[in-house]
């Protein structure tokens, strides 16, 4: 099992952390790596079918990782059969919904997954195998946003 090396805590560890897209030029370039799935994921607003997206280089092994463990759990057909093939992004370059703050997914350290049985604001229906394998390599799942998994904490 890949588990993360360190888990920021708050705005100042994760830009010592992960570094930062705003004031670096060349942050997308020395940071952000392409990971390829271990199964493809249908993408949650148009159902378009993906075998990759970019990420954060500190965060693929693990994340990569945990997807593994969700098709090896239950299975490519299962995933599919009951919609747990979705995803709705990583890596995105925006603030936090309401907020100047950028989003932990302008890291590219927060997956969301599953966006329709993890709505924001509302409750969750995430199947625990899926929160688990994250939350077992030091993804922090949020109570508010039952999608979204995250490589830092406090943020």
């Amino acid at each position: 099992m890949v588990i993360l090396q360190h888990v920021p805590d708050g705005i100042e560890e994760i830009i010592d952390y992960y570094g930062d897209p705003i004031k670096d030029d060349n942050w997308f370039e020395n940071n952000i790596v392409v990971c390829r799935l271990p199964f493809s994921l249908r993408q949650s607003w148009n159902g378009v079918r993906v075998d990759r997206f970019h990420v954060h280089k500190l965060v693929e092994p693990a994340m990569r990782d945990a997807l593994l463990e969700i098709e090896e759990y239950a299975g490519i057909l299962f995933l599919r059969q009951h919609h747990l093939d979705q995803w709705g992004g990583v890596y995105n370059d925006r603030n936090k919904r309401g907020s100047n703050t950028p989003s932990a997914h302008s890291w590219g350290i927060a997956i969301d997954y599953c966006p329709e049985l993890g709505p924001f604001g509302g409750p969750s229906r995430m199947p625990y195998f899926i929160v688990k394998a994250f939350t077992k390599r030091g993804f922090q799942n949020l109570i508010r946003d039952g999608m979204h998994s995250q490589a830092c904490t406090s943020y």
